[in-house]
């Protein structure tokens, strides 16, 4: 019982999600997102930073280089402090992910200093307290990191979700944005498991964040492309899973 009132009472600061038990989906702005991790601008600008070394995705069915990535997982429960994991290939099954899934792809692990980074800690610190409240205990989380760059280039659009509207296999998906660069386009969209709409926005503004329940929602993200030509173009996302252990 006092581990679920630890959870209860962690809960009570994590009200820019508060709709996700009941809705399955929860967004929050930029700047809920910064006050609810409680990071400032110069932390945020020095996290941001790494994906400017992200790294091409090699393994797009569709023949893409229109992404850039990095990949890593942690082991986390709460209160105790997250673990990273050695690094290892990353697999989905192919009903899961039709365009890239039933094979063993291999991403350059993340830096050193993005997993270490105090606002990759506070993120992912509040999330597992937030999941633990809705299941009511303290859950041994897997959790998969996953930033992106997706380039819009001339006369080639950049996909974000190439598979289209999916499920990512796992018990809750993020996705927070990081930062957009002359791009139109970019709209998320939140299913319910029928695939009927229940929520479209597009991520806008640094730490926009939007949180949801892997096993009762779908989601999908429109194509980006370049505002001014010749210019570069790009959308920095960082998407994180929770699986339960």
């Amino acid at each position: 019982m006092s581990e679920i009132m630890q959870i209860v009472d962690r809960s009570q600061t994590l009200t820019p999600f508060h709709e996700l038990g009941a809705k399955n989906f929860a967004f929050a702005t930029g700047e809920a997102v910064a006050a609810w991790i409680d990071v400032t601008a110069v932390q945020w600008t020095d996290f941001s930073d790494y994906w400017n070394a992200l790294t091409l995705d090699r393994h797009m069915a569709d023949g893409g280089t229109y992404r850039l990535r990095r990949y890593g997982a942690f082991t986390l429960q709460r209160p105790d402090e997250m673990r990273l994991l050695p690094h290892a290939p990353y697999v989905q099954a192919l009903y899961i992910n039709p365009l890239n899934g039933g094979v063993s792809r291999v991403f350059d692990p993340l830096e050193e200093g993005f997993s270490q980074h105090v606002v990759l800690s506070r993120l992912l610190n509040r999330i597992a307290d937030l999941v633990d409240a809705i299941d009511g205990r303290a859950q041994r989380w897997n959790i998969k990191l996953h930033p992106y760059r997706i380039l819009a280039q001339q006369g080639s659009a950049g996909l974000p979700t190439p598979e289209g509207l999916h499920r990512d296999g796992v018990d809750y998906i993020v996705t927070m944005l990081v930062k957009r660069g002359n791009i139109a386009g970019g709209e998320t969209l939140v299913t319910d498991a029928d695939k009927q709409p229940l929520w479209r926005r597009t991520l806008s503004t640094p730490m926009d964040l939007v949180i949801a329940n892997d096993h009762s929602t779908m989601h999908a993200v429109t194509p980006v492309t370049p505002i001014v030509e010749d210019v570069e173009a790009y959308r920095d996302v960082l998407i994180v899973a929770f699986r339960k252990e």
